[in-house]
């Protein structure tokens, strides 16, 4: 029996709730990450409004969706290194102190010659993200019993969808009443609140799979290999290399990132469909429809391990599941005569995405080492935003270039037969 073998059948709410109440270090970082995930959803339905009030083109949702997948995907082997290397709260601490400032200057975006403005605004914002995501993910294992780890993930996905749901309807709200600014001065805020709670975590560094043997290689080395362990060229390989000897690890990055191919291109028509095919201007049907994926996301997982368990076996069919869930519900979207049913094939399908990432999350937090699981996870989010920005770039030319919408969100539900038949030809498995 393996390790990932012990994990119980059986779902309990209660001891979901108990995870929370049990830990106070994971308390205070999932309280952070609700604060600065809520400002974030705020954040977002302003800008999309913003660029689809100032350009009219469905290429420039496309372009602010890549300043954010892009930049991630290029800092994240550093900043998985980094977070392998150094207390990972102060990676935290640091990265949302410069994110509240970074999002204020979306204020000064007032007329279309300054879009610019807004594109190198969010794309600064994804490279201290790409520090911050890496470091917040490796760092929830230690804080609760490795056996809790599904509810911790669970817990995790179930913020992302709250915040989600009421972040865009509070943020469409917000954006009737108040407007854009209002939005992005309360981002900013909950910024500093999230790093305010992190401060309060212990300083937990990360121990080298092999301290002592790293200390005898590091007196042999020559300098030029020394300046190249202290840059992390070293860690890297490391980090490649263990990823290469572990079937299993590769098979879950593979499939995580796959879910790029049919989010990316979906996250650019939500905004076209919400303004322009449904006809809800001023940012309304954008919050709609954001407000739905939230709901999904938030149901998803908690469906899927009292049906299926939180075992391994539990987790790689929820896996398989989703994808299937992903493939149907897009369709379904496309062929929506309304905002309303496509909310809800639109809420089914993320909840169909976020068992997806639930318990692939879990089986890699239960396979990974501590002292390697940043590299691992900003390899996972790398992944993920390469397979992101690709579909987001090639929905977008599309879509200016005539596609019809439709066409298109059908399209990146048919790309997750590509993922299912990948998972459904390994079932997930790997040499032990």
């Amino acid at each position: 029996m393996t390790v990932l073998d012990t994990a119980s059948h059986t779902f309990s709410a209660s001891r979901l709730l108990a995870v929370v109440r049990e830990n106070r270090d994971f308390r205070r970082l999932f309280a952070a990450n609700a604060v600065s995930q809520l400002g974030d959803w705020f954040n977002i339905v302003a800008l999309f409004s913003l660029l689809v009030e100032l350009t009219g083109a469905g290429e420039a949702v496309a372009i602010a969706l890549m300043t954010r997948f892009v930049p991630a995907f290029v800092a994240g082997p550093a900043a998985g290194v980094l977070a392998d290397r150094i207390p990972r709260k102060y990676i935290m601490i640091a990265s949302d102190l410069l994110r509240a400032g970074l999002v204020l200057c979306l204020i000064l975006v007032r007329r279309p010659d300054q879009v610019w403005i807004a594109y190198a605004v969010v794309t600064a914002h994804s490279l201290v993200s790409a520090f911050w995501d890496p470091a917040q993910t490796a760092t929830y294992p230690t804080l609760v019993p490795e056996a809790d780890l599904a509810y911790a993930a669970t817990l995790e996905n179930s913020l992302w969808s709250i915040a989600l749901a009421c972040g865009s309807a509070l943020g469409g709200v917000t954006l009737a009443l108040i407007g854009r600014d209002a939005a992005f001065v309360c981002d900013a805020i909950s910024f500093l609140g999230s790093a305010a709670l992190v401060a309060r975590l212990p300083a937990h560094r990360p121990v080298r799979l092999d301290k002592g043997r790293f200390e005898q290689e590091e007196e042999a080395r020559t300098p030029g290999e020394r300046i190249a362990n202290l840059i992390g060229v070293k860690d890297l390989r490391e980090g490649v290399r263990y990823v290469a000897s572990h079937p299993q690890v590769r098979a879950l990055l593979a499939v995580k990132a796959s879910f790029g191919l049919t989010l990316g291109g979906a996250l650019v028509l939500l905004a076209f469909f919400g303004e322009k095919v449904f006809g809800h201007g001023n940012g309304a049907g954008i919050a709609v429809l954001w407000t739905a994926r939230g709901v999904g996301s938030f149901a998803g997982p908690f469906a899927a391990f009292r049906i299926a368990g939180h075992d391994e076996k539990g987790l790689r069919r929820s896996i398989a599941y989703a994808f299937g869930l992903l493939l149907v519900c897009y369709v379904a979207f496309a062929l929506s005569p309304a905002i309303g049913y496509a909310a809800v094939a639109l809420a089914v399908a993320n909840a169909g995405g976020s068992i997806l990432w639930t318990s692939g999350t879990t089986l890699l937090q239960r396979i990974v080492p501590d002292a390697i699981r940043g590299r691992v996870a900003a390899a996972e989010l790398c992944g993920f935003m390469l397979a992101l920005s690709t579909s987001t770039l090639a929905v977008g030319l599309a879509l200016d270039r005539g596609v019809p919408p439709r066409v298109l969100m059908a399209g990146c539900g048919l790309v997750a037969a590509l993922p299912l038949a990948f998972w459904l030809s390994t079932d997930g498995r790997a040499p032990q």
